[in-house]
């Protein structure tokens, strides 16, 4: 005789049945975990063979004391012992269709600038983020970075992912990523140098073959000021008349500002408030120093600009 149970374990779904007389306990139900299957197992004592059936029809080549359930529908299994001897057929199982979960991917950018004060000619860093926040895997996703006219490309940093390449007639960079798990992300460093004063926006955008669930995120836009500030990276004082002083064009639209220039040793070897282009380097021998210039702007805020200065006589 076979004993008839019927339950969960360890996730799989247990039928059974009983052999040589029936008995009868009801149709249980389940449901498919969407895109997945549920795998039923009769619990037979004895048996050596067995055969499921679906919505009352043999399933062909399911045979075995385990069958794996993709499809909504009543299940069912008969039991054969050593003798031959067939179960009646088990209680019925009614399998549905569990919700079946979209995958999207929903690629989002975001753009940053270096954090510093930067004049004319004076290079900094942009850092482009990607990211997929969608369940889904981001094919082919493409970065498209248009630089404004007044900015110069200095240098595309090999990116954590992908390639990245730049198009000097459509001012453009192109940054493709094959492939973005979910959660996964990624970053490129675009080195920049600015041609002329005036406020920089610069807007990347990122797209990828799927439908993205979420456009808001697909674009980011930067702005940053560029000062009218010209900072020289070297003077002449040697009393012919040219480039004798450490003359910082634009300096003398912004009376509030401070200067202070420091040796190799860090040791301060100037300090004006204000400064009015008149250091000539004097009791300084050749060399290079580090300056620290403080502006106050129009806005009524405090600019620092740092670098290096190199007297040559």
């Amino acid at each position: 005789m076979f004993n008839r149970k019927t339950g969960f374990v360890s996730g799989m779904l247990l039928l059974s049945a009983t052999a040589c007389f029936a008995q009868a306990n009801g149709q249980a139900t389940a449901v498919i975990p969407a895109g997945s299957s549920l795998k039923l197992r009769a619990l037979s004592v004895n048996a050596v063979s067995y055969q499921w059936l679906k919505d009352g029809v043999v399933i062909p080549d399911a045979t075995n004391i385990e069958y794996a359930a993709f499809l909504p529908g009543v299940y069912t299994v008969i039991s054969y012992n050593t003798n031959g001897c067939a179960s009646n057929i088990s209680d019925p199982l009614l399998l549905t269709g569990g919700t079946v979960l979209t995958l999207s991917a929903d690629v989002m950018i975001t753009k940053s600038a270096e954090n510093k004060s930067i004049t004319v000619n004076d290079a900094f860093e942009y850092l482009l983020q990607v990211k997929n926040n969608g369940t889904g895997v981001a094919n082919n996703v493409k970065v498209q970075d248009v630089l404004p006219e007044n900015m110069v490309l200095e240098q595309l940093l090999h990116p954590s992912l992908g390639t990245a390449d730049y198009s000097g007639g459509s001012r453009t960079v192109l940054w493709q990523i094959p492939k973005l798990e979910n959660g996964e992300s990624a970053s490129l460093r675009i080195k920049v140098k600015p041609s002329a004063p005036g406020l920089l926006v610069n807007t990347a955008t990122v797209t990828a073959n799927e439908t993205d669930p979420n456009l808001a995120n697909n674009t980011s836009t930067n702005q940053k000021t560029v000062s009218d500030l010209i900072i020289p990276n070297v003077f002449t004082p040697n009393a012919d008349g040219k480039n004798d002083t450490f003359n910082i064009p634009g300096l003398e639209r912004h009376p509030e500002n401070e200067l202070s220039i420091f040796n190799r040793w860090g040791s301060a070897v100037l300090e004006k408030k204000p400064y009015k282009n008149d250091w000539d380097g004097s009791q300084l021998s050749e060399g290079t120093y580090f300056y620290l210039l403080k502006v106050r702007m129009a806005n009524n805020t405090w600019e620092i600009y740092k670098g290096f200065i190199t007297i040559i006589r």
